[in-house]
């Protein structure tokens, strides 16, 4: 198996198993990944009403009540709702909503510095940051090739490596190669803990 293909299994375990505890799993699915959900389809100009998207996430229209009040009042995005097309939809630029601008690698690189990230996405993530900022720094690219590129000058984490990860085989570090060994390296630690973790069961 390739690097990548076992980042891939363990990205893909990361996502089921683990995942979706760290990030207060409600109902079906986790709050983050309804979010995102929601705000992906009023992006791409979809529809957005409470029953579509509890039909779409299998979760209640309360649910989709609170995560449409969450980005509202808590993230600022601007969302209204529009009666004569009987949807919700965005009235403004979308904001940052993630700063990926934690803390640093130990013994990595200096505290203060920042650097420059690039990384590989495929073609729907390519869309969705596009118009979905992470970081101020944030530059999609498309090159000749048809490979797209995200580039970000930032400060890199263990935090940064678990978005990474989230992202399966969707995403793949390109450079900084500490970054990508990083990745590896917290993939690979997954999966050990996670088959440890599944023996005992």
């Amino acid at each position: 198996m390739t690097v990548y293909g076992i980042v891939s299994d363990v990205a893909s375990r990361f996502i089921r198993e683990v995942l979706p505890s760290l990030l207060m799993k409600t109902a079906h699915r986790p709050t983050l990944y309804r979010i995102q959900s929601i705000l992906a389809r009023l992006v791409n100009g979809d529809r957005v009403t409470a029953g579509i998207m509890a039909d779409v996430l299998e979760v209640s229209r309360r649910t989709v009540a609170r995560d449409i009040d969450y980005l509202i009042n808590v993230l600022h995005v601007p969302i209204a709702y529009d009666r004569r097309r009987n949807t919700y939809i965005l009235d403004g630029q979308v904001p940052i909503l993630f700063s990926l601008n934690p803390v640093v690698l130990e013994s990595t690189t200096p505290a203060s510095e920042e650097i420059e990230v690039t990384i590989a996405i495929d073609d729907d993530l390519a869309r969705y940051f596009s118009v979905i900022a992470v970081h101020p720094t944030q530059r999609v690219s498309t090159h000749p090739n048809g490979e797209h590129t995200m580039q970000m000058r930032i400060r890199v984490d263990d935090t940064t490596v678990y978005w990474i990860l989230g992202f399966g085989d969707r995403m793949r570090v390109i450079k900084p190669e500490y970054l990508r060994d990083r990745v590896l390296e917290m993939a690979q630690s997954i999966l050990t803990e996670q088959s440890e973790q599944g023996g005992q069961a």
